[in-house]
């Protein structure tokens, strides 16, 4: 009986071990020119939301790999950000997301941008994309550092 215990409970361990090893996190690379900051599953296309920049651009990329279904690539689009009580409207444009099959929308905003400064005071955002709702925790994101690596010296 306790052999048939410790085996049952082995296999959960392990079961949830390998639930939690599929779960997005936030993934934060550097390379000679760009930095990135992702929130997906390390080391597979299943990627949520992400940030990146070219290193002292001043500009910060966002991609949002799928927007409202609704949504037609080539659309200029809007995406509202929600930050606690602040909300952010950012421009964009509509692409079509060939690995999923679905629209996803790619936005630039100034690394100055005070959206940066509350992300970096807050524990969850929201981004609403057309019909379409979002909410990511940011526990162990880095937009510190990534605003750092973007914005103009």
């Amino acid at each position: 009986m306790i052999v048939r215990i410790i085996t049952v409970l082995s296999f959960i361990a392990a079961l949830t071990a390998s639930v939690r090893a599929q779960e997005r996190q936030w993934i934060f690379d550097t390379g000679e020119d760009d930095a990135y900051l992702i929130f997906g599953v390390p080391e597979t296309d299943d990627v949520g939301i992400s940030f990146w920049c070219g290193r002292r651009s001043g500009e910060i990329r966002v991609f949002i790999p799928e927007a409202d279904p609704a949504m037609k690539p080539d659309m200029d689009v809007s995406l509202v950000v929600s930050i606690a009580e602040e909300t952010f409207k950012i421009d964009g444009r509509t692409a079509a997301n060939e690995m999923s099959d679905t629209t996803s929308i790619e936005a630039a905003v100034s690394a100055a941008d005070p959206l940066f400064a509350a992300l970096r005071k807050s524990d969850r955002f929201r981004v609403v994309t057309g019909a379409v709702e979002h909410v990511y925790p940011l526990i162990d994101a880095d937009v510190a550092g990534l605003v750092d690596l973007c914005r103009k010296p």
